[in-house]
């Protein structure tokens, strides 16, 4: 079976190609999800009410940054 032309000759010999590879992100991003909801957890019930917090502060920030049109 040859390879298609797009796929390296380091990926041919190797044995990866696009197609072996797919699903690797969904892995990672599950992987650091349940990393994040652990941490939550681990924090008490006041991490995810500090959390949010946290992010309502910095967006109120970025937003008023970004509105200042003296700058």
């Amino acid at each position: 079976m040859t390879s298609p032309a797009w796929v390296s000759r380091r990926a041919r010999s190797s044995g990866f190609t696009r197609a072996t590879q797919r699903g690797s992100a969904l892995v990672e991003y599950i992987a650091v999800t349940l990393f994040v909801v652990l941490i939550l957890l681990a924090v008490g019930p006041d991490g995810i009410q500090q959390l949010m917090t946290n992010l309502r502060q910095a967006y109120t920030a970025f937003v008023y940054a970004i509105s200042a049109s003296w700058i």
